[in-house]
């Protein structure tokens, strides 16, 4: 006997529905497990000082490379070489000219920007000395504390091949409305995702900035010349058995997008890297050594775009199906509830470690809503097409530790 149309779309809104409340579970997890298991960390000694090589990648970032070095610069460690490779042409180049003169510093210039970050960071690995033992990969809006290097050395001696730091974005957050909304938003993987997963047990993911992790497996593994390289890298490493730390008491503090379009390029690069990078290796994840919560975790959160694609689904199915069968409306304004109150509980945690206002938290809910149609295009383009395009976020130079 064939399937009604209404058999089919009832199937078709329990597949949608269900994957799509999957992810909404994760962040009432997350946020119940800072709320009862919150992240803990000792202060740790150190004696070994491993040479460290700190690698800057620059593209027209003239309003912040001075800060950038000078922070580079003042770190108290004496084992230490800073690497910096300057794809720009702002005017960012005569402006490291200044900086000449510090024997720690080499600066590389590149013709092009030929593998976007990933380029960049591959050949500054080349010039690292030779007896480098960690790399330290900062961008160049990022401010910290003398004592980076030292936390991440103690932390790195536990026996860890990688550490994760939080990229706390909420410089120039008051700039605008859509700078505090991006900030909260952005700020719930760093202080509540990631340090839940270092908690549990769940794989912590390099985030692109603020990580530290051993030359030799950067010499080995190097940077995939696309967007998305820090995911990517995340994920050839942990299929391999490798161990990533994430350390909630390491902050560099580093702006955030102000204007929305600058918001929207910047889900859109994430976005497709994320989604590129995890269909590249899901067999390498399946059959890679870890765990099998671990491998499902990887897989979710790296395809975690498609979240856009089965609310649309879901919601646009439970609609039709609600007007044609009595009473199931019950059933879509549930699920309905149920993710828009998780998102709003998440954004108001993340606010209320930001120390800002349940007004902004809500703005980040309404924003991320703005951002789901991007988001959908962000992940086609992620599994259509083979490479992306690196736009780079506009900085303001503002703000201060």
């Amino acid at each position: 006997m064939p399937l009604s149309w209404s058999s089919v779309a009832i199937a078709a809104y329990v597949i949608t529905a269900t994957a799509f409340l999957a992810y909404t579970v994760r962040p009432y997890f997350f946020s119940a497990v800072q709320l009862f298991r919150p992240s803990t960390y000792a202060e740790g000694t150190y004696r070994r000082r491993p040479k460290v090589s700190v690698l800057l990648p620059l593209y027209n970032e003239s309003r912040v490379v001075d800060r950038a070095l000078a922070s580079c610069s003042s770190l108290n460690y004496d084992n230490y070489e800073i690497i910096v490779v300057d794809d720009s042409d702002d005017g960012t180049s005569e402006r490291l000219a200044r900086w000449s003169s510090d024997p720690r510093i080499k600066v590389i210039h590149r013709p092009n920007r030929s593998g976007w970050k990933g380029g960049a960071l591959n050949e500054a690995v080349k010039r690292c000395d030779l007896t480098s033992e960690y790399c330290l990969i900062l961008d160049a809006d990022s401010l910290f504390d003398k004592d980076l290097l030292q936390r991440f050395v103690m932390k790195m001696g536990e026996g860890f091949d990688a550490v994760q730091g939080v990229q706390l974005t909420d410089l120039d957050s008051g700039y605008s409305k859509v700078a505090g909304a991006t900030s909260v938003m952005q700020s719930y993987y760093q202080l509540i995702e990631q340090p839940s997963k270092g908690t549990i047990g769940l794989p912590v993911t390099i985030t692109g900035n603020n990580f530290m992790i051993k030359t030799n497996l950067l010499r080995k593994y190097s940077f995939v010349e696309d967007i998305g390289e820090d995911w990517d890298l995340t994920i050839r490493l942990l299929s391999d058995g490798m161990k990533i730390a994430y350390a909630p008491e390491i902050v560099v503090r580093c702006e955030v997008p102000f204007t929305m379009e600058e918001a929207i390029r910047q889900q859109i690069r994430w976005s497709e890297g994320m989604v590129r990078a995890t269909l590249r290796y899901l067999g390498q994840i399946a059959t890679g050594k870890m765990r099998l919560k671990s491998k499902l975790d990887i897989v979710m959160t790296g395809l975690s775009p498609f979240v856009g694609i089965l609310f649309v689904c879901s919601t646009a199915i439970g609609a039709l199906l609600a007007f044609y069968i009595p009473h199931f409306d019950y059933i879509v304004i549930a699920v309905g509830a149920f993710s828009l109150i998780a998102g709003l509980v998440t954004m108001l945690v993340s606010s209320a470690k930001l120390g800002m206002s349940p007004v902004t938290a809500i703005l980040s809910e309404i924003m991320y809503f703005i951002l789901i149609p991007f988001i959908i295009y962000a992940t086609f383009r992620g599994m259509l097409f083979d490479g992306g395009t690196f736009h780079r976020t506009e900085k303001l130079g503002g703000g201060s530790l």
